[in-house]
């Protein structure tokens, strides 16, 4: 029946078949080739199951996922209609060096395309009120929002904007701004003691003016320094909770306090945990809203999604393109109301105009070509997003709770709780990073020894409080500048004919390089390793049966032609006890493979080609493995 003719109450489904969750989960199974479906149910760091078929079963929250957006717990959305009129707020980062950079900056973002930015004042040395003022020269502050990022010097940049919306006699309507005061969050990754006394002086400064949100509650330390979503969540909120509390002690109504209050959070390459985080935070939000007796109308959190530093790779740079591009994209889907995509070179220094642009570019195809704004809440309704939302939301709360019950998020941080709670989970998290079961491309996986990075300035040193910055690249760019220095080779002995081996000596070129180490093949005429010298560290590669047949006397013949350490590509439990230890025996170190301790076996080849001066950096994997001798290179 044509559309045009259905009857208005006719099911939208009518006409096609009913799926029950066992027709889903059996189309699913059938791909599988023998494996369980339950094979496909994956853990994350905070303990939620994720299921491989997701439906109105696994949506266990109470509220409606039909429900409109700007309405009830603003899962939906913090305003009915989004971001549909204009889009997002193109938020562009400015941290060049000197006010003069600065300004140039300044100007030609607003010019091609940003809509308002994001002053960081410690990198670009902002220390006067003039040093704001020329950073700022020939801007229309009457038409353009100015974000601080937060910092121990951020208050009073956030005093000299005040003075300077003044001076140029910027109507109170027209002066918009989110001004950076967070003392919880300077002091999670800058240290020092949080006061309230400063920010709560410039608050009063901002009472009449509706277009400018001085508190931030920021949640990028915690997820900088490896927190997990829900911990971030948590604690963001914790920190929002004790905000509200010192604007209400300093006399402004409950409303009055969340009109001064709005969240940084954290988006990264986790596309779905991205949407379900922003999601989840307004639920959190409007939560305590309510809680506290607020206006019903006050229940929407104003969002700014700034793409995680933790996620940018000083190698293979280009792909922080894709990493950028996966945060914004998220973090539209999710309802950011500002999102800030960081340039793809800012692992190498300081940005040029070229990455720049290409952030600002990353918006402006989102935007403009796929009209991702042009839908309120477009995963609202998926059952995987929704059950993630609801999951992460409810152990959110327990963090927060927690917290709460050690006297607040100033006091836990001062005791050193959130240090350690963040340190657990990047240990967690470095582990996975290190077996490569979360993988970074270009760095961990498919590097490039022949790349050649752009040159940057650099950049300002990074903060030193109980937070610090945890990139996910920085223990293999340490093996990996160790192993360019020395030039290091890794040799090779293919075993077999190429069909054999061509897999794993692929397999061995890749994993060397993650430290920088090409591989140099080892002729073995007639499957014979050659009498005389051969690089320190070898690893052998063929198939498990040629393994079994020829094996023992190549690894033996290498380990008599000098070779210090001998890796053999491959699983030491496939290949069974009786051929693993007689090649054990012969002179195998260990089986290297997909899943084996990378950081740390790259570390200690190093070291057996005689290359030190590594430098492990904040979280990076240590100690040898016994799950080295395990596995296999598949």
């Amino acid at each position: 029946m044509p559309v045009d003719q259905r009857p208005d109450d006719a099911p939208l489904a009518d006409g096609f078949d009913v799926l029950t969750r066992a027709d889903w989960e059996e189309l699913a199974a059938a791909g599988l080739r023998g494996r369980s479906l339950a094979s496909l149910t994956t853990t994350t760091a905070d303990g939620i199951e994720l299921v491989p078929v997701h439906g109105s079963d696994t949506h266990d929250s109470s509220g409606d996922p039909a429900g409109l957006p700007g309405t009830g717990d603003r899962t939906r959305g913090s305003r009915a209609a989004g971001n549909l009129d204009g889009g997002w707020d193109v938020r562009a980062l400015v941290a060049d060096d000197g006010p003069a950079a600065a300004n140039a900056t300044v100007l030609d973002e607003l010019l091609r395309g940003s809509t308002s930015v994001l002053l960081d004042p410690q990198a670009i040395g902002i220390g006067t009120a003039d040093d704001l003022a020329r950073t700022l020269d020939g801007v229309h502050l009457e038409m353009t929002t100015v974000a601080l990022l937060p910092g121990p010097t951020t208050p009073a940049v956030t005093g000299w904007l005040l003075d300077r919306w003044e001076a140029d006699g910027v109507a109170p309507a027209d002066r918009r701004g989110v001004l950076g005061l967070d003392p919880i969050g300077v002091a999670a990754r800058h240290g020092g003691t949080p006061s309230w006394d400063e920010a709560l002086a410039l608050v009063d400064r901002c009472g009449d003016l509706p277009g400018v949100r001085p508190v931030v509650v920021d949640a990028t330390p915690y997820a900088d320094a490896g927190a997990t979503d829900a911990r971030q969540l948590g604690w963001a909120t914790a920190t929002g909770v004790e905000a509200l509390r010192a604007l209400v002690d300093h006399g402004l109504t409950v409303d009055e306090a969340l009109d001064q209050v709005s969240f940084t959070l954290s988006a990264d390459v986790d596309q779905f945990a991205t949407i379900a985080r922003l999601r989840a935070a307004r639920r959190l939000w409007a939560r305590v809203a309510e809680a506290s007796g607020a206006d019903e109308a006050r229940f929407g959190q104003v969002q700014h999604a700034l793409a995680a530093a933790s996620d940018v790779s000083a190698r293979d740079p280009w792909t922080n393109l894709l990493r950028g591009t996966v945060a914004a994209f998220a973090a539209g889907l999710g309802g950011a109301d500002a999102i800030t995509v960081r340039p793809f070179d800012a692992g190498l220094g300081r940005s040029d105009e070229f990455g720049r642009r290409t952030a600002r570019n990353t918006h402006l195809l989102l935007l403009e070509e796929s009209s991702l704004a042009a839908v309120v809440d477009p995963a609202g309704g998926s059952w995987y997003v929704e059950h993630l939302t609801d999951r992460l939301a409810e152990v959110a709360w327990t963090h927060l709770q927690s917290v709460e019950a050690d006297g607040g998020m100033a006091a836990s941080l001062a005791s050193g709780r959130i240090g350690a709670e963040a340190e657990a989970c990047w240990a967690d998290r470095a582990g996975r990073l290190a077996t490569r079961v979360e993988a970074v491309t270009g760095v961990s996986e498919f590097p490039d020894v022949d790349e050649e990075r752009p040159s940057r300035p650099a950049g300002p040193a990074g903060p030193t409080g109980p937070l610090p910055l945890r990139r996910r690249s920085a223990a293999f760019e340490a093996l990996r500048d160790a192993g360019e220095a020395a030039a290091g080779t890794v040799g090779v002995l293919a075993l077999g004919p190429l069909a054999e081996h061509t897999a794993r000596t692929t397999f061995a070129a890749n994993l060397y390089a993650i430290a920088g180490l090409r591989t140099t093949s080892v002729d073995a005429p007639a499957g014979d390793v050659p009498a005389g010298d051969v690089p320190a560290v070898v690893v052998v590669c063929g198939s498990d049966e040629r393994y079994a047949a020829d094996g023992v006397a190549a690894v033996a013949a290498l380990r008599a032609a000098g070779a210090r350490a001998i890796h053999l590509a491959g699983r030491a439990s496939v290949l069974g006890d009786e051929v693993a230890d007689a090649l054990r025996e012969a002179g195998v170190d260990e089986f290297v493979h997909a899943r084996s301790d990378v950081v740390d076996l790259l570390a200690r080849t190093l070291a057996g080609l005689g290359i030190g001066g590594v430098v492990a950096p904040d979280g990076a994997a240590d100690g040898a493995t016994d799950g080295a001798a395990d596995g296999g290179a598949r």
